[in-house]
């Protein structure tokens, strides 16, 4: 492929698609422009916690996390989203500008995400992070919007003792914006429900019925006779959902598509196709999709929606609110299923169903749904726990690949270089 060849902006072509495959393991870095937290700072993780809505002292009262088996704050699972820098890695010049370009204009929807962690983010931890492509797929037909691809983009965490802390797969979804907005059929743009004093009544019950595990340990042992009632986690809301939750969730995690005045033309100097001029003629970005209905709608969504990691967000909270101080999640895998749009109201619902005992530690299966008022189901996830044992005692996490993607030659530095620097 010829890399000077034009871009077809904005176009999802075969020809775009085998250009952005030629992206598939090349180190995209995250440097200080594209990271929100490069240390697990006590106030990032109380952010990022606050962020979605979580209080749990294990991640926001120093005083109680140090009381717990982990000695002081750690992090929710989901902090690593927007955290890590990128050493400096081994130079490969055949690598360099491979599928720059391709896609540009394409619009890009998160679909859904692959986890497995191996160790806790602790604070004062210092993260470090590979992220490159790992597959690409062209797609005939999508209720997205017709013809799209979906790709896949791994990243490799782990902290500055080398210690290996997750890898996540993160499911993309690329169509065309304006054939997304033609073929609307779908996500046709309703009536948003208005809610009765009675309804948020409801809602405000479940916030205050809501209940963290926290010191009281949860065994496996009392999980051995499962019936329905101990099977289910319950039922939470979330919403209905506001423009300011949407802007407490980037104050919590952070996104640098939006940095203001001379950040926003230097990030336009970087990826110019990520924005575009608004109807005031302004240059934008394409993040205003989580705002801007008018924009949405542009896209192929009825109304401006909100993050599907807020919603990955949402669901490990269900399961470590559930699970207590002791126990570890390990693995979360999740789908986004449609738009969770300004005004909607997010019921969630988990249950166990499984206790997968392969070598190891046995492993709770647990099974979570986000529904919206509409009765439609916006997001699923399945995640497996590590639960505390009165006979064998601590759980740990799972012992991770010996090739996990730290490359020979790659540097994990105390304070430079970087793939910034």
């Amino acid at each position: 492929m010829n890399l000077e060849q034009k871009s077809e902006r904005g176009r999802l072509t075969e020809a775009e698609v085998e250009r952005f495959r030629e992206k598939v393991g090349v180190d995209w870095p995250y440097n200080r422009w594209t990271t929100w937290n490069e240390e697990a700072t006590r106030d990032g993780i109380r952010h990022y916690a606050y962020g979605f809505g979580d209080d749990n002292p294990l991640y926001t009262d120093p005083v109680y996390a140090a009381s717990t088996r982990w000695g002081g704050v750690i992090a929710p699972p989901g902090f690593l989203e927007g955290a890590g820098l990128t050493p400096h890695l081994p130079d490969a010049p055949e690598l360099r500008g491979r599928g720059r370009g391709a896609l540009s204009g394409v619009h890009m929807f998160w679909a859904g995400d692959h986890t497995r962690y191996f160790n806790t983010v602790h604070e004062g931890d210092r993260i470090w992070v590979r992220r490159f492509y790992v597959e690409v797929q062209m797609k005939e037909s999508s209720r997205f919007g017709g013809r799209s691809a979906v790709s896949v983009r791994r990243r490799v965490y782990w902290n500055e003792r080398g210690e290996l802390i997750a890898i996540w797969d993160a499911d993309f979804v690329h169509t065309e914006r304006d054939t997304a907005a033609k073929r609307d059929t779908l996500h046709a743009a309703r009536e948003q429900h208005r809610y009765t004093d009675d309804e948020l009544a409801l809602v405000d019950r479940h916030y205050a019925a809501e209940r963290i595990r926290g010191a009281e340990p949860r065994y496996l042992e009392d999980l051995e006779a499962l019936d329905g009632a101990d099977a289910d986690l319950g039922i939470r809301y979330r919403g209905p959902m506001v423009v300011g939750d949407v802007i407490a969730w980037l104050m919590g995690n952070g996104r640098h598509e939006i940095f203001p005045y001379r950040l926003n033309w230097k990030n336009r100097q970087r990826m110019a196709g990520f924005y575009a001029k608004n109807e005031l003629g302004a240059w934008d970005s394409a993040m205003r999709v989580h705002w801007d209905d008018g924009f949405a709608q542009s896209v192929g969504a009825p109304r401006a929606y909100d993050y599907g990691m807020l919603r990955n967000a949402w669901i490990m909270q269900m399961v470590t609110d559930w699970m207590g101080d002791d126990a570890l999640l390990v693995a979360v895998d999740d789908r986004i299923k449609g738009f969770n749009t300004i005004g909607d109201l997010t019921r969630i619902t988990g249950s166990i169903v499984d206790i997968d005992r392969a070598p190891g530690w046995p492993e709770v299966v647990i099974e979570v749904a986000c529904t919206n008022q509409r009765d439609e189901q916006t997001a699923i996830g399945t995640l497996r726990v590590r639960l505390p044992s009165r006979a064998f005692g601590l759980p740990h996490f799972p012992i991770p690949p010996e090739d996990h993607g730290l490359l020979d030659g790659m540097v994990v530095p105390e304070e430079g270089p970087w793939a910034g620097s």
